[in-house]
């Protein structure tokens, strides 16, 4: 099936974001992320939430700048109201969450250095045991690590940015995983996506990445478009497979 996918989408959809797949190809050959590439990625994975990540890629050097391209000190003194209002201008604002995310943003920079102080570095304390417990220090409430405005879903986002292999379990992931579609995940939790799609990944030998890279594109507006809220059935290259289809 997902060779089936990863041919479709060669033919079909141009200018495929590869970011996260060599993010953790990188790691995989021995690349070591920087605070700075930590801190990067976090914002990326914010700022991809509830706005389209293709608005976000094509602005990508002007959002760099914004950040102080991630020098954390020179970001922790930016004015929140101001890169909200710079974030409204590059039409990648989301009223249900950019606020509160730009507000907090001087606070998880310190959360980061805390961590960065118990563990040594971001890269030990990522790395220092399963993605799975990452995400809960990173997203519980009750954790002393919790990164604010960040739940689950932006977590894995931040993980994969810096070259971790998890799946992360978004909208499109869970429609198309779930029981009504390719019927893998039988449940909508969040945790229950990522242990299946672990175990799946560890079955069939392909990385959770890529797994995730091939079902969110075939789904996602500005790229696939087909296994959407209103599926596409009658082009679907995988409906044998599905219970919808």
């Amino acid at each position: 099936m997902f060779n089936i996918l990863d041919e479709y989408l060669k033919d079909k959809v141009p200018d495929i974001d590869l970011t996260i797949l060599e993010a953790v190809n990188n790691r995989k050959n021995g690349k070591i992320f920087t605070f700075k590439e930590h801190l990067k990625g976090f914002i990326y994975a914010q700022l991809s939430a509830l706005v389209s990540w293709k608005k976000i890629k094509d602005n990508q050097t002007k959002f760099d700048e914004l950040f102080c391209n991630f020098e954390r000190n020179a970001l922790k003194e930016q004015s929140a109201d101001f890169l909200i209002e710079e974030i409204k201008k590059l039409k990648c604002y989301s009223p249900y969450t950019t606020k509160n995310q730009m507000q907090s943003l001087k606070a998880n920079i310190e959360t980061f250095e805390k961590i960065e102080q118990d563990f040594g570095s971001l890269e030990k304390f990522v790395t220092h045991t399963a993605p799975v417990n990452i995400i809960k220090l990173l997203s519980h409430y009750n954790s002393t690590y919790k990164l604010r405005y960040s739940g689950v879903a932006l977590v894995c986002e931040y993980l994969r940015n810096v070259g971790i292999d998890v799946i992360k379990p978004d909208v499109h992931i869970k429609r198309i995983l779930g029981v009504e579609r390719l019927n893998i995940v039988k449940s909508k939790s969040d945790y229950a996506v990522i242990k299946e799609c672990k175990k799946l990944s560890d079955k069939i030998g392909i990385s959770q990445v890529k797994m995730d890279y091939l079902l969110w594109n075939y789904c996602s507006k500005g790229y696939g478009e087909v296994c959407t809220a209103k599926p596409k059935c009658a082009k679907c290259v995988i409906k044998e497979y599905c219970n919808k289809g």
